[in-house]
């Protein structure tokens, strides 16, 4: 059985998520900007300034549709999603303090792990 873990994509507060998702950057940089679990907070702390209010999606990639590409980067491994994220591919909308607790790891079928 394959290792398959949640993605997590950090927004502002008052973004409207369209179906499909796809913030500005996508059109510019052919990707989404994801974290796995462990690095969404110094993802919001190093793209968004301090006090924001934020918001993080969680994303089941077994339903984007697309390729998701694990990018080596300085601050480690980074999954980019190369496509626009379907609205059934979030599962849930966390506030930026309650990641620690959301699972790391997809585990079942589909929906919140």
């Amino acid at each position: 059985m394959n290792f398959v873990r949640w993605l997590y994509h950090v927004v502002a507060h008052d973004v409207t998520l369209g179906d499909p998702y796809a913030p500005g950057s996508f059109v510019q940089e052919g990707y989404i900007h994801c974290s796995f679990r462990d690095e969404v907070v110094n993802s919001a702390r190093l793209y968004f300034p301090a006090g924001a209010r934020l918001r993080v999606l969680q994303i089941d990639p077994r339903r984007l549709g697309c390729e998701v590409r694990v990018a080596d980067t300085p601050r480690g491994p980074m999954p980019h999603v190369h496509g626009r994220i379907p609205r059934a591919a979030i599962v849930r909308e966390l506030a930026l303090d309650q990641v620690r607790d959301a699972p790391d790891a997809v585990d079942g079928d589909s929906g919140s792990g």
